[in-house]
Protein backbone atom coordinates (compact mmCIF):
# COMPACT_ATOMS: atom_id res chain seq x y z
CA UNK A 1 0.00 0.00 0.00
CA UNK A 2 1.24 3.55 -0.72
CA UNK A 3 2.72 5.39 2.24
CA UNK A 4 2.80 9.09 3.00
CA UNK A 5 5.95 11.21 3.06
CA UNK A 6 6.79 14.90 2.83
CA UNK A 7 8.52 16.80 0.04
CA UNK A 8 10.84 19.60 1.13
CA UNK A 9 11.66 22.83 -0.65
CA UNK A 10 14.86 22.40 -2.59
CA UNK A 11 14.32 18.71 -3.37
CA UNK A 12 15.95 17.66 -6.65
CA UNK A 13 14.13 15.56 -9.26
CA UNK A 14 15.96 13.62 -11.98
CA UNK A 15 14.11 11.55 -14.53
CA UNK A 16 14.90 9.48 -17.62
CA UNK A 17 18.64 10.08 -17.73
CA UNK A 18 19.06 6.78 -19.59
CA UNK A 19 22.67 6.58 -18.45
CA UNK A 20 24.73 4.21 -20.55
CA UNK A 21 28.30 3.66 -21.74
CA UNK A 22 28.05 6.61 -24.11
CA UNK A 23 26.88 9.26 -21.64
CA UNK A 24 28.04 8.05 -18.22
CA UNK A 25 30.60 10.85 -17.86
CA UNK A 26 27.94 13.52 -18.34
CA UNK A 27 25.61 11.92 -15.83
CA UNK A 28 28.48 11.62 -13.37
CA UNK A 29 28.92 15.40 -13.67
CA UNK A 30 25.26 15.84 -12.73
CA UNK A 31 25.77 13.70 -9.65
CA UNK A 32 28.75 15.88 -8.70
CA UNK A 33 26.51 18.93 -9.06
CA UNK A 34 23.94 17.31 -6.78
CA UNK A 35 26.66 16.92 -4.17
CA UNK A 36 27.50 20.63 -4.45
CA UNK A 37 23.83 21.64 -4.25
CA UNK A 38 23.32 19.36 -1.24
CA UNK A 39 19.51 19.25 -1.53
CA UNK A 40 17.34 18.06 1.36
CA UNK A 41 16.03 15.20 -0.81
CA UNK A 42 16.78 13.52 -4.12
CA UNK A 43 14.06 11.93 -6.25
CA UNK A 44 15.17 9.56 -9.01
CA UNK A 45 12.05 9.12 -11.10
CA UNK A 46 12.92 6.06 -13.14
CA UNK A 47 14.86 5.12 -16.28
CA UNK A 48 17.88 6.70 -14.66
CA UNK A 49 19.83 3.92 -16.36
CA UNK A 50 19.31 2.74 -19.91
CA UNK A 51 19.57 -0.82 -18.59
CA UNK A 52 19.92 -1.79 -14.94
CA UNK A 53 18.23 -4.94 -13.70
CA UNK A 54 18.91 -6.69 -10.41
CA UNK A 55 19.16 -10.15 -11.93
CA UNK A 56 21.26 -9.19 -14.97
CA UNK A 57 24.84 -9.21 -13.72
CA UNK A 58 26.35 -7.49 -16.73
CA UNK A 59 23.99 -4.52 -16.40
CA UNK A 60 25.27 -4.01 -12.86
CA UNK A 61 28.94 -4.40 -13.78
CA UNK A 62 28.69 -1.85 -16.59
CA UNK A 63 27.10 0.75 -14.32
CA UNK A 64 28.98 0.03 -11.11
CA UNK A 65 30.69 3.43 -10.81
CA UNK A 66 27.41 5.32 -11.11
CA UNK A 67 25.71 2.88 -8.75
CA UNK A 68 28.38 3.47 -6.11
CA UNK A 69 28.21 7.24 -6.59
CA UNK A 70 24.42 7.37 -6.19
CA UNK A 71 24.51 5.11 -3.15
CA UNK A 72 27.26 7.26 -1.62
CA UNK A 73 25.16 10.40 -2.14
CA UNK A 74 22.21 8.66 -0.50
CA UNK A 75 24.20 8.25 2.72
CA UNK A 76 23.75 11.96 3.43
CA UNK A 77 20.84 12.98 1.16
CA UNK A 78 17.55 11.08 1.60
CA UNK A 79 17.02 9.49 -1.81
CA UNK A 80 13.89 7.96 -3.32
CA UNK A 81 14.12 5.79 -6.43
CA UNK A 82 10.98 5.12 -8.48
CA UNK A 83 11.78 2.12 -10.63
CA UNK A 84 11.12 2.54 -14.33
CA UNK A 85 10.82 0.20 -17.29
CA UNK A 86 14.59 0.31 -17.91
CA UNK A 87 15.72 -0.05 -14.28
CA UNK A 88 13.99 -2.43 -11.89
CA UNK A 89 14.48 -5.05 -9.17
CA UNK A 90 17.00 -2.69 -7.61
CA UNK A 91 16.55 -3.36 -3.91
CA UNK A 92 19.70 -5.50 -3.67
CA UNK A 93 21.79 -3.05 -5.71
CA UNK A 94 21.32 0.12 -3.65
CA UNK A 95 21.79 -0.13 0.10
CA UNK A 96 20.97 3.44 1.17
CA UNK A 97 18.01 4.32 -1.04
CA UNK A 98 14.25 3.98 -0.59
CA UNK A 99 13.11 1.96 -3.61
CA UNK A 100 9.56 2.02 -4.95
CA UNK A 101 8.91 -0.74 -7.45
CA UNK A 102 6.15 -0.51 -10.04
CA UNK A 103 3.65 -2.35 -7.83
CA UNK A 104 4.12 0.32 -5.15
CA UNK A 105 3.55 3.29 -7.43
CA UNK A 106 2.16 5.86 -7.22
CA UNK A 107 3.44 6.97 -3.86
CA UNK A 108 1.83 9.90 -2.08
CA UNK A 109 3.77 12.78 -0.59
CA UNK A 110 2.61 15.95 1.14
CA UNK A 111 3.88 19.48 0.84
CA UNK A 112 2.15 21.66 3.41
CA UNK A 113 -1.54 21.32 2.52
CA UNK A 114 -1.25 19.67 -0.90
CA UNK A 115 -1.20 15.96 -1.68
CA UNK A 116 1.22 14.88 -4.41
CA UNK A 117 1.26 11.62 -6.37
CA UNK A 118 4.62 10.45 -7.69
CA UNK A 119 5.36 7.66 -10.15
CA UNK A 120 7.71 6.84 -12.99
CA UNK A 121 4.71 7.06 -15.31
CA UNK A 122 4.33 3.72 -17.10
CA UNK A 123 1.18 2.83 -15.18
CA UNK A 124 -2.28 2.35 -16.72
CA UNK A 125 -0.90 1.39 -20.11
CA UNK A 126 -2.31 -1.00 -22.71
CA UNK A 127 -3.03 -4.65 -21.94
CA UNK A 128 -0.20 -5.61 -24.26
CA UNK A 129 2.25 -3.45 -22.33
CA UNK A 130 1.06 -4.90 -19.02
CA UNK A 131 1.67 -8.43 -20.28
CA UNK A 132 5.12 -7.45 -21.54
CA UNK A 133 6.24 -5.59 -18.42
CA UNK A 134 5.03 -8.29 -16.04
CA UNK A 135 6.85 -10.92 -18.09
CA UNK A 136 10.10 -9.03 -18.43
CA UNK A 137 10.21 -8.13 -14.72
CA UNK A 138 9.55 -11.70 -13.60
CA UNK A 139 12.55 -12.78 -11.53
CA UNK A 140 12.55 -16.37 -12.83
CA UNK A 141 12.51 -15.14 -16.41
CA UNK A 142 15.31 -12.69 -15.65
CA UNK A 143 17.52 -15.28 -13.98
CA UNK A 144 17.15 -17.48 -17.04
CA UNK A 145 17.97 -14.57 -19.34
CA UNK A 146 21.01 -13.77 -17.21
CA UNK A 147 22.36 -17.31 -17.67
CA UNK A 148 21.77 -17.15 -21.41
CA UNK A 149 23.35 -13.69 -21.63
CA UNK A 150 26.45 -14.85 -19.73
CA UNK A 151 26.78 -17.93 -21.93
CA UNK A 152 26.56 -15.72 -25.03
CA UNK A 153 29.15 -13.21 -23.75
CA UNK A 154 26.57 -10.45 -23.26
CA UNK A 155 24.85 -10.85 -26.61
CA UNK A 156 21.37 -10.12 -25.22
CA UNK A 157 22.38 -6.98 -23.34
CA UNK A 158 24.29 -5.73 -26.38
CA UNK A 159 21.17 -6.12 -28.52
CA UNK A 160 19.07 -4.25 -25.95
CA UNK A 161 21.63 -1.45 -25.65
CA UNK A 162 21.87 -1.02 -29.41
CA UNK A 163 18.09 -0.81 -29.62
CA UNK A 164 18.02 1.76 -26.81
CA UNK A 165 20.71 3.84 -28.53
CA UNK A 166 18.47 4.13 -31.59
CA UNK A 167 15.61 5.73 -29.66
CA UNK A 168 14.79 9.43 -29.93
CA UNK A 169 14.55 10.53 -26.31
CA UNK A 170 13.37 13.99 -27.36
CA UNK A 171 10.36 12.86 -29.39
CA UNK A 172 7.28 14.98 -28.80
CA UNK A 173 4.05 13.05 -28.27
CA UNK A 174 1.09 14.19 -30.35
CA UNK A 175 -2.00 15.27 -28.40
CA UNK A 176 -0.18 14.62 -25.14
CA UNK A 177 -2.60 16.85 -23.24
CA UNK A 178 -5.49 14.53 -24.20
CA UNK A 179 -3.48 11.52 -23.06
CA UNK A 180 -2.72 13.18 -19.73
CA UNK A 181 -6.32 14.26 -19.21
CA UNK A 182 -7.34 10.61 -19.43
CA UNK A 183 -4.44 9.44 -17.24
CA UNK A 184 -5.17 11.77 -14.34
CA UNK A 185 -8.58 10.17 -13.89
CA UNK A 186 -6.63 7.40 -12.13
CA UNK A 187 -5.23 9.87 -9.59
CA UNK A 188 -8.10 10.50 -7.24
CA UNK A 189 -7.92 12.88 -4.31
CA UNK A 190 -4.58 14.48 -5.16
CA UNK A 191 -3.64 18.07 -5.97
CA UNK A 192 -0.47 17.45 -7.98
CA UNK A 193 0.85 14.60 -10.12
CA UNK A 194 4.55 14.30 -10.99
CA UNK A 195 5.65 11.72 -13.55
CA UNK A 196 8.57 10.93 -15.82
CA UNK A 197 8.59 8.29 -18.57
CA UNK A 198 7.17 10.44 -21.37
CA UNK A 199 10.12 12.90 -21.67
CA UNK A 200 7.83 15.86 -22.42
CA UNK A 201 8.93 18.51 -19.87
CA UNK A 202 5.47 20.06 -19.72
CA UNK A 203 2.75 21.03 -17.27
CA UNK A 204 -1.05 21.00 -17.48
CA UNK A 205 -3.88 21.92 -15.16
CA UNK A 206 -7.26 20.21 -15.12
CA UNK A 207 -9.77 21.79 -12.77
CA UNK A 208 -7.98 21.66 -9.40
CA UNK A 209 -5.37 19.08 -10.38
CA UNK A 210 -1.97 20.07 -11.73
CA UNK A 211 0.10 17.60 -13.76
CA UNK A 212 3.85 17.83 -14.34
CA UNK A 213 5.77 15.64 -16.76
CA UNK A 214 9.44 15.89 -15.92
CA UNK A 215 12.21 16.65 -18.39
CA UNK A 216 14.32 13.75 -19.61
CA UNK A 217 17.90 14.37 -18.55
CA UNK A 218 18.97 12.03 -21.34
CA UNK A 219 17.27 14.33 -23.85
CA UNK A 220 17.98 17.91 -22.78
CA UNK A 221 20.34 17.61 -19.76
CA UNK A 222 17.67 19.11 -17.51
CA UNK A 223 16.72 18.26 -13.95
CA UNK A 224 14.24 19.99 -11.65
CA UNK A 225 14.17 21.59 -8.22
CA UNK A 226 11.00 21.69 -6.13
CA UNK A 227 10.14 25.03 -4.59
CA UNK A 228 6.84 26.30 -3.21
CA UNK A 229 4.61 23.73 -4.97
CA UNK A 230 6.46 24.18 -8.27
CA UNK A 231 9.19 22.39 -10.17
CA UNK A 232 11.75 24.59 -11.89
CA UNK A 233 13.78 22.94 -14.66
CA UNK A 234 17.51 23.62 -14.71
CA UNK A 235 20.33 22.65 -17.05
CA UNK A 236 23.62 21.18 -15.92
Amino acid sequence: MPMFHSIKDGAVFISDAHANEKNQDNFFLLLEKIVSINPPQLFLMGDIFDLLVGEINLSIDENINLIKKIDFIAKTIPTYYFEGNHDFNLENIFKNITIFNRANQPQFFYYKDIKIALSHGDLWATKGYEIYINFIQNRTVLKTLNLINSALNGYLTKKIKNYNYSKNLCKKIKEFEKIVKKRVENYEGVDLVIEGHFHQDIEFEFNNLRYINLPSYGCNKKFAIFKNKRLNSLSL
